[in-house]
């Protein structure tokens, strides 16, 4: 459980990052040639839910290094990115509407047993 405690806020902030990158850069109209990249970057960078999703990312990455040096990186990073694999995968079904089908699930539960397993390690 403490190792959860420790990993959570992590994956939190992991999938808050990718979900508002996802969401915002598919609501913001830009240029589609390509010649116009750094009108389409300023576009991307001055949208204040990217800029919060980079921060998170940030904070994300400062409070992975405080996790890793009080749990065995052979089973924090496996719950960690399995954890932020089922936060993505949730939220993109709540928050941007994609589709969940049984392949989806299936890979969800599997990872799943595979945290809870891995958690009892600790």
């Amino acid at each position: 459980m403490r190792l959860l405690l420790y990993i959570l806020p992590v994956a939190l902030l992991v999938a808050y990052s990718q979900l508002m990158v996802k969401w915002r850069s598919s609501q913001i109209v830009m240029p589609s040639t390509g010649q116009d990249w750094p009108a389409r970057l300023l576009g991307y960078f001055s949208d204040p839910f990217i800029v919060s999703a980079y921060a998170a990312a940030l904070f994300s990455a400062l409070l992975w290094l405080v996790v890793v040096t009080r749990i065995p990186l052979s089973v924090g990073f496996p719950v960690y990115i399995g954890s932020a694999f089922l936060l993505v995968m949730a939220g993109s079904v709540l928050i941007l509407g994609e589709q969940l089908n049984l392949a989806k699930l299936l890979a969800a539960g599997l990872i799943l047993v595979g945290i809870l397993i891995m958690s009892q390690q600790q």
